[in-house]
C-alpha cells in the first residue's frame, strides 16, 4: 500500500510492488489477476488493520448520541491520520482517470464505516438507516478533511470535539424527522 499512497495509483508500477514485497512480478500475478485487484486487496488490508483498532461494535451502544459520537471519532481518527489523507488524495487526484479507484474504496474502506453507523442507526429505529451513515459520513469527514488537506485551518482536538458534536447533533435531529421514509 505504501507505493501507491506515497506515488500515487498510476505512478506505482507492478514491478516496484514486486521489489518492495520481496518477490517476483510472476508470483504477484499468481496472487493477483491486475493491478486494480491488488489494490483492492491493499485496501481491504488498511481497513482490516484500522478496523481492529475498533473491535467493540458501536451498534451496541443504548444511547444512540453517544453511538454516533464513538462512530465519528473513530472515522476522524482513520480520515485524519497520515495513511486516511493519503488515500483521499489518491482517490481525488486519481479517480477521473481510473475508474474503479473509488468504487474500490468506497466497497472496501468507506463501505465499512457506514456499515457501522447503519447498523446504529437500525438499532434504533431510523429509517432509512443505510442513506442517514453515508450522509453521515460525509457530514463527519469532509470539512475536516479538507482542512488537513489545506482548505481551511486544519481542526485541533477541541475543534474535532466541536464539529463531532454538532454534526451528531444534525444527524439526531435527522432521524426524529425521518421516522418513516419520505
Amino acid at each position: 500500500m505504501r507505493g501507491f499512497l506515497e506515488d500515487g495509483y498510476a505512478a506505482t508500477s507492478l514491478e516496484r510492488i514486486a521489489a518492495q514485497a520481496g518477490v517476483s512480478k510472476r508470483t504477484l500475478y499468481a496472487r493477483f489477476r491486475d493491478k486494480p485487484a491488488l489494490f483492492a486487496a491493499a485496501v481491504a488490508a488498511l481497513v482490516a488493520r484500522w478496523s481492529a483498532r475498533y473491535p467493540e461494535p458501536v451498534a451496541a451502544m443504548p444511547d444512540l448520541a453517544a453511538a454516533l459520537t464513538e462512530a465519528g471519532r473513530q472515522m476522524l481518527d482513520v480520515g485524519l491520520s497520515a495513511e486516511g489523507l493519503a488515500l483521499f488524495r489518491l482517490v481525488v487526484a486519481e479517480g477521473s482517470r481510473v475508474p474503479n479507484l473509488a468504487g474500490i474504496l468506497a466497497k472496501a474502506g468507506a463501505g465499512v464505516g457506514i456499515e457501522r453507523v447503519a447498523a446504529v442507526l437500525a438499532a434504533h429505529g431510523a429509517a432509512e438507516p443505510v442513506v442517514l451513515a453515508e450522509q453521515f459520513q460525509r457530514l463527519v469527514l469532509t470539512g475536516p478533511q479538507l482542512r488537513a488537506l489545506g482548505l481551511g485551518a486544519p481542526l485541533d482536538e477541541a475543534g474535532r470535539t466541536a464539529w463531532l458534536r454538532s454534526c451528531v447533533g444534525v444527524m439526531l435531529a435527522a432521524t426524529h424527522a425521518n421516522a418513516r421514509p419520505i
